[in-house]
Parts: C-alpha cells; structure tokens; sequence
C-alpha cells in the first residue's frame, strides 16, 4: 500500500511540474517571447505527452508568434488525434471560417482553462478585428 501511495505521489507531483511549465509557456507567450514559450510547452509534453491542450497551445504560438505554419500544423494535428472537439476549437488553419470554428465547440466538454485561455483569444481577435 506505501509503494501504491508513493507512486500516486510522483505521478501527482509531475502533473504539478507540467502544469507549472505550461503556465510558464503561457506567460513568456503573452510577453511575446515565443521562442522561449515553446520550449516550456515541450517540457510539459515531455511529461504530459498525451495532453491535447498543451500540443494545441505550443501550435498556436508556433503559427501565432513565430509563423512557423508547419509545425504548427503538426501540433495541431497531434492535439486533433488527442481530442478532436478541442482541436478544432484552437486549429488556426484559413480553411474555416471563425464563426464555423466557434459554432462547434462543446464549450461543457473543454477544461476550465482551456476554456479561460479560448474565451482571451476570442476577445483578443475581436478587438484586432475592429481595429
């Protein structure tokens, strides 16, 4: 039973490090230092590889931030074999239209901060649309 425990223990505290790796990514994102982001996003993946959020995040700052298309594509597409709901939620690719994107998300099936981090861009897109 203590060898049970202290294995729940290791996979607990390395979900806590993912975790804290992703926000660091998510913080050098917003402060433009996308480089820097995509680094930290790989050191979740390294833990979390099988995380959906964290693979269409590090996409995004790809094509967002850095214009590598590409790779991004390939994020996403690796995040859309995860979850598909979520990666169509966040796939920046031209061939759908924002509102067809938007229109087919199940917001009751996404993650609180996969959620936050979907509503920012929205509003974030909105406002540099009206500009």
């Amino acid at each position: 039973m203590a060898e049970e425990k202290q294995f729940w223990k290791k996979g607990e505290q390395a979900i806590n490090k993912a975790d804290g790796y992703v926000l660091q990514a998510d913080l050098l994102a917003h402060d433009q230092r996308y480089e820097d982001a995509v680094r930290y996003y790989d050191k979740a993946l390294e833990i979390v590889p099988g995380n959906a959020d964290v693979w269409a995040f590090k996409g995004i700052t790809l094509q967002g931030g850095l214009g590598k298309d590409e790779e991004a594509m390939k994020c996403w597409d690796r995040a859309r074999q995860l979850d598909q709901d979520l990666a169509r939620a966040v796939d920046m690719r031209k061939d759908e239209s924002p509102a067809a994107v938007i229109e087919s998300i199940r917001w009751d099936e996404l993650h609180d901060s996969c959620r936050d981090k979907l509503k920012r861009l929205m509003i974030r897109d909105a406002q540099s649309g009206s500009r």
